[in-house]
């Protein structure tokens, strides 16, 4: 399949890959690190619960879309309907879960760093270690069951093309023979919203917490550039690159779900499908990226990790030569 590819197909493939394989070592990184650290202490402050969660979740939807495409354009290999569909599903559940993984995950830095008197909030904050992973666990399970009746309607529906392995010619039909994207990502679209609302919302309690912070400093004559300020500019900032991936992965699967929507009736050109593919995959990458730097321990570990493998590196070279 890939020798069909013209020029511009083969650097969209090449662009994936190299897209997908960061995501996949980043966030196998990420897992690596702290599972070890779980296998010693026995045990996993909320924090790094949420980031073992939500890197696990990265890195098997990275890995599972990466095999999947190139099955398909390296050795042509097209699944059974039914495994098709599984990949899917499995997709938007591990996807889904990443998601809302990094949106408690920006609360849970929120709910950290910002100070307000509301009675609410303070309970919140005192709350919060406890809060998180039953959150968590509660937003993974609302949407699993959102998405169960739809399941079975649509396995029920498409049950005879297993049977048949064809797709009917009639339009409406095929939207639930094959499409299970047409069906299911609509579903997605206010958890997407809410993701980001929640997201908009820690963003903003950040700033009217700085900006109340740096005041207070100024009337009382001390410099702005506290080590408590300094926080809120950081986690700021790590949230606001989060929100913008997010942003771009928001529209990049409004594009997959119109591009899944046309191919109905015609079929999108791999190269369109390629796009897509590293669109969606650049979130996760970056953010595990972003997550190790902005992380003193896990960039501790990393650099290590770089200076072994470069002096290891070395001294085969060195014996080599």
């Amino acid at each position: 399949m890939v020798n069909n590819l013209s020029i511009v197909g083969i650097f969209c493939f090449i662009i994936f890959e190299i897209v997908s394989f960061i995501g996949i070592l980043g966030n196998g990184f990420i897992l690596v690190v702290n599972g070890y650290q779980w296998f010693q202490n026995r045990k996993m402050i909320p924090y790094d619960f949420l980031l073992t969660s939500l890197s696990t979740s990265r890195f098997i939807m990275e890995l599972g879309f990466l095999i999947n495409s190139s099955l398909y354009l390296i050795v042509n290999i097209k699944l059974y309907l039914f495994l098709d569909d599984v990949i899917f599903f499995s997709w938007m559940f591990f996807n889904m879960t990443s998601h809302w993984c990094a949106t408690w995950l920006s609360v849970f830095y929120c709910m950290k760093v910002t100070n307000f008197a509301n009675p609410l909030f303070l309970w919140l904050k005192a709350k919060i270690n406890m809060l998180v992973p039953r959150l968590l666990g509660l937003s993974i399970a609302v949407f699993m069951v959102s998405c169960f009746p739809l399941l079975v309607d649509y396995f029920g529906h498409t049950k005879w093309c297993n049977l048949t392995e064809t797709l009917p010619k009639n339009v409406s039909q095929r939207k639930v023979c094959g499409f299970a994207a047409v069906i299911f990502l609509p579903i997605q679209f206010p958890f997407y919203v809410l993701n980001l609302g929640l997201s908009t919302i820690s963003i903003i309690l950040l700033l009217v917490s700085l900006w109340r912070h740096t005041r207070n400093l100024k009337k009382s004559g001390v410099g702005v550039k506290d080590l408590r300020t300094q926080v809120h500019i950081k986690v700021m900032a790590f949230l606001l690159f989060w929100f913008f991936f997010n942003f771009v992965d928001f529209i990049g699967v409004i594009v997959y779900a119109d591009s899944i929507i046309h191919t109905i009736e015609r079929d999108f050109t791999i190269i369109q499908g390629l796009l897509i593919g590293t669109w969606m995959s650049v979130f996760p990458s970056a953010h595990s990226i972003i997550l190790i730097l902005t992380n003193p321990k896990l960039k501790e570990k990393c650099t290590h990790f770089v200076k072994e493998m470069y002096a290891h590196i070395v001294s085969i070279g060195h014996s080599t030569s």
